[in-house]
Parts: structure tokens; sequence; C-alpha cells
């Protein structure tokens, strides 16, 4: 029998193989051999992907593959998300040096994943990159200092960015009115969540060559506004024109109609918002709006209109046919809160970008102008978000709604309130639901605590609805009320666990943590996060030590509040703490571990 060498295979059988390997793994395992393989991987030494290392592993980039691929790393990202710590740690790799150029002379684009406020030292090495993409992490608040800094060394400096991505951030990025603009007629692109609609005009100021622009405005104000959007001032190239906002008061469809009419150049058009205007619910308006702009390819709008007493009331058969006679295509529900007018098909392949849909188990029975697109396939729906608004719905309502969008990666269900009676034969009556590529489930609240167990059971633990699936969020009292009657059931496939609690979910119990640890017996990442420190407090030391004694595979650990303190610090101090974690994972070597405490959070990376 002939033993053949891996150095034997051809260039196509090796790419093939590292098609199914991190870049880290391709690098450490391949790297440095000989010259056949150094061309062969050339490629993945340009990608210096950090997101999901263990500490070993980053431990091991840092000081044996970072000096090897260093000249050679075009793209970089660097996560705290799955690794806490990761990017102040990265930082400290670089404090010897005055930008990132320094020591990457080819680095052209870097991700920050979970960026927090141990992590502003970065910012200021950003010289001569190209694309900066900062996604927040949303279970820390940003600093008004580091709200500063971050438009210090994105906006307001002399690094002119081709492309920025400033998204996740609290209550949205509150930029500076106060000092002198500063023009980037480099920057093209730009995906931002701002605070107030003057951060959002004052971006129009200071990015006077933007071509795509994506933009979140979080609040409305009520303060009168410090920056005037004039015609002049609008971009004068911009092909590509999203906007969202979840709060009812932030563009009336007036200020809409002024905005886009003064863009002439756009092509594409997307809107996802909500709103307590009804204009936005004539057909008639919108053809005026969208026939005013010359070059536009293709308009995409996802409105959902909140009902008030005062409103006159709706009639779903006029809204219908004012669309019907401008010719454009919509689906049209109203549920007990909310009307919900979007156009049809879901499908945003033209704008060449993924997208997130907002939907409620009612547009089950939505009615339209076009039944032949509405039936079509979505495309390019990355997440969808169902919203049940914790009305009485049947489970047939939720899971026709969920499989319309059959190609989703994440899916977010919110206010449920299925019958605990509902139809306990749903896997047989829903044999044809699959979801191949849905990786998160975003579980968050049923009503009164009250988890449907075979809905939740058929989305999570059925493997020809979900084979992807691996992460789960979800609210503590629920998640711990379905453990309480699952009987002996395990969710052996979720590999990440995202619990978020509060006054209605209660204390936290040892033997409510024990319980759901047998129900999740896999877990390689936790993370909890509740609203005060006094709902786990009590048992505080004895969860953690449980939590790390019963997940041997757990890579991260996090445990924080929002309000008051944990007492950690209180019983130890940091060192001591950190030594107290070490012991109870039976490691004491530094190499092994990086753990990150304070008053608001006690964070575990190995």
């Amino acid at each position: 029998m002939n033993l053949s060498k891996l150095e034997k295979l051809p260039d196509e059988i090796l790419l093939e193989i590292c098609v199914y390997l991190k870049p880290y793994d391709i690098i450490n395992s391949f790297g440095q051999l000989n010259r056949r393989l150094e061309r062969t991987i050339s490629q993945y030494r340009r990608d210096a992907d950090l997101h999901h290392l263990t500490f070993s592993q980053f431990y091991r980039w840092s000081n044996h593959l970072l000096s090897y691929t260093a000249t050679s790393i075009v793209n970089l990202v660097v996560s705290n998300w799955n690794s806490p710590g990761q990017i102040y740690l990265f930082n400290q790799l670089t404090k010897d040096y005055d930008s990132l150029h320094d020591l990457f002379p080819n680095i052209n684009q870097l991700r920050l994943i979970d960026f927090t406020n141990a992590d502003v030292e970065i910012l200021s090495k950003l010289a001569r990159i190209k694309k900066v993409f900062i996604d927040a992490d949303a279970l820390v608040s940003l600093s008004y200092s580091t709200h500063i800094l971050l438009d210090k060394y994105i906006f307001c400096s002399s690094n002119h960015f081709k492309e920025i991505r400033l998204w996740g951030v609290e209550n949205g990025i509150r930029l500076q009115h106060d000092v002198n603009v500063l023009k980037n007629v480099q920057l093209e692109r730009l995906t931002i969540s701002v605070a107030f609609l003057d951060d959002f005009i004052l971006i129009f100021r200071r990015s006077p060559n933007l071509v795509h622009f994506n933009v979140e405005v979080v609040q409305h104000t009520t303060k009168i506004l410090r920056q005037n959007a004039t015609i002049e001032m609008l971009p004068k190239h911009l092909k590509f024109f999203h906007f969202q906002t979840t709060d009812k008061q932030v563009l009336s469809y007036e200020d809409l109609d002024k905005l886009v009419s003064n863009m002439p150049t756009i092509e594409f058009f997307s809107l996802d918002a909500d709103t307590n205007d009804v204009n936005y619910a004539d057909g008639y308006n919108w053809q005026h709006t969208l026939s005013s702009v010359a070059n536009l390819k293709r308009a995409y709008f996802k409105i959902r209109i909140h009902l008030t007493l005062d409103m006159m009331p709706i009639d779903e058969d006029s809204i219908l046919e004012s669309f019907q006679q401008v010719n454009i295509p919509i689906c049209c529900y109203i549920d007990t809160k909310v009307l919900h007018i979007d156009t049809i098909p879901y499908n945003m392949t033209d704008f060449d970008t993924h997208m997130s849909v907002t939907i409620s188990p009612s547009a089950k029975s939505a009615r339209t102008t076009n039944m032949e697109l509405f039936q079509q396939k979505s495309r390019r729906v990355q997440t969808l978000i169902v919203d049940g608004q914790h009305d009485p719905t049947v489970i047939e309502d939720w899971l026709c709604v969920i499989n319309r969008f059959s190609d989703i990666e994440i899916l977010q269900i919110n206010a449920v309130n299925i019958p605990e009676n509902e139809n306990t034969n749903i896997e047989t009556n829903n044999k044809n639901i699959k979801l191949p590529n849905l990786s998160y489930l975003h579980y968050i609240r049923s009503t009164s605590c009250k988890v449907h167990i075979h809905f939740f059971k058929l989305l999570t633990n059925t493997i020809i609805v979900s084979p992807q699936l691996k992460a789960l969020s979800m609210m503590y009292g629920d998640l711990i009320y379905l453990c309480k009657r699952l009987s002996g059931c395990s969710f052996e496939r979720i590999s990440e666990l995202w619990l978020y609690g509060g006054d209605a979910d209660g204390q936290v119990t040892l033997i409510d943590i024990d319980l759901l640890l047998k129900t999740f017996p896999c877990l390689y990442h936790f993370v909890f996060n509740n609203q005060s420190s006094r709902l786990m407090n009590r048992h505080l030391l004895s969860v953690v030590e449980i939590i790390l004694h019963s997940s041997p595979k757990l890579i991260s650990f996090r445990i924080s509040c929002n309000k008051g303190s944990l007492k950690l610090l209180s019983l130890m101090d940091n060192e001591a703490c950190a030594a107290w974690i070490k012991r109870i994972c039976g490691l004491n070597n530094h190499e092994q571990m990086h753990v990150i405490v304070n008053k608001k959070m006690l964070s575990i990376w190995k």
C-alpha cells in the first residue's frame, strides 16, 4: 500500500480543502512548509479573520503567525463577539505603532465587531485604511467620550476613508455639531446609525460625494434642528439610498417627499419605517414622490403605520386601489395596532444587498395588488422579524409567514401568544417548512413567559426544518418555563446561547440554572445579560461556578447587568477574581484564558 503525501495533491484539491477551514487554520497548518504551499495559500495570508478564535489560537497568532503574515494582510477582522477582550488585546500588540499601516503596510480594510469603550485606542491608528467597519456591542452602552472619539477619528480627521460602516450604537451615534466641517470627498459608501435627524443632515455636509448611503435615525427630538438641509447640501452623486427608523415621529411623509424629490440621481431607493403618519398609505403620494426622481430604477418600502384612536377608520380597499391606480405593487394588512404596507416582491437582488423584513403573523391574510408578485420567492432577505404583539395567534399563521422566507439566516420572533393547547401535531402538519440556512433564532418573549413547546421544538430541534441552527437568544423567564416542561429533552445543536432577563423573569436561582445547563449541554458560548444586578447577585458566585463546571466545552462566557453592580469586586479584587475563575476551570497558564471583570460585567475567553 502506497501512502500519498499531502504535498502531492494538486492545487485544486488543496484549495477545495481550504474552503472548509478557517483562514487561521490554513495559515497555521500549511504556512511556512514549502514554496509551493506558500503560493497556494497566498490569498489566505491576505485575509486575517480573528473572529471566533479561541484564546489559545489568538495567542499563537499574536506570537507566531502575526510576524509571518503582517506584510501580506489586506483585510483584517478583530472581534469581541464570542471572544471578549480580543480588540483590547489586539490594541496591546499595536501600542508601539502610530498607525496600523506601520504594522500592516498593505492593509486596506478593517472590521471591528462588538466594539466597546475599552477599544477606543485603535481609533487613532486608522490612517491610510480605505474601508472601516465598526459594529458596536449591543450590550454595552458607549460613553459620551467614545461617541466623541468615534466622530473625531471617523469623520473629523484627515483619514479620508472610501467606505465606512458604523452600526449598532445604542440610541445611535451622536455627532459633533460645534466643530469645523471637514469634508471627505473620497467617501462613497456609508452605513451608519445616527441619533437624530440633525446628525443625518450633518453627514451630507461632511460627505458630498456619497454614492451608497444606508442610514438609520434612531430618535425623534423636539429641539430645533441645528442643521438645515438645503438643496445645495444634498448629495449630487447618490445612487443607492436606504432610510430606516423605528421611532414613529422621526420622518413625516412631507419631509420624506422633500428629501427624495431633491436627490434626482437616486437609482435604488429603500425605506423601512415605523410611523404615525397616514399619508404614507396613499399611493398617489408615492407616485408624486417617485416620479420626481428621474433616474429611479426601483423603489422598495416597508411601512408600519401605528394606529391611534384619533385616526379615521382605515379603508384597505381605498389603500389598495390608490396603489393599483399608480402601478405600485404592494401587499397590505392590519393587525390590532399596526397597518402594514410593503412593496412586493420581497426581492433585493437589484440593490446588491441583504435586507431584513419586519412582518406580522397577520400577513397570512394580506391583500395585494398583484398576487403573482406577492407569491414570488423572497430573495436576499437575510433577517426576518415576525412581531406578534402578544395578540392570540394560531401556529399556522406564524409558520405560513415564516415559510415564505425560506432562505433566511436569522429569524427573530417577538411577542408570541400561542394558546398552549394549540395543535400538538405540529411536526406532522408542517412537513413542508424548511429553513436550510437558518443559523440564529431570536425567540424574544412569550406572553406570561409561556413558550409554546411544540412550536419552539419545531424550529430548534427538528433537523429537517433548521439543519444549520446553532445559536439561540431568549428571555430568561421564557427559557426556564420551557426547561421545566421538557422532560429529559436536550438541545445539543445549540452551541451559542444568549439570555436576557428583567423584572418579569424573576430572580436567578441555582436550581433553574442547573436545569438550563442540562437542557443545553453543548454550549461553546454563553451570554447572560440582566437588566438589574439585584436579580442575580444573591447567587452570583454559585451561578458562575456551576456554569463553568457544567460546560467544559465553553469558549466564552459573559454575565452582565445594565443597572446596579455585580458584587464580585466587593468580594475580591480583579486579580483574585481572575485566579478564582482559572481555578474553577482547572487552568493555570496565562496563555489559556483571558478574564475581564468590572462592576457591570464578568467575561471569560478561553
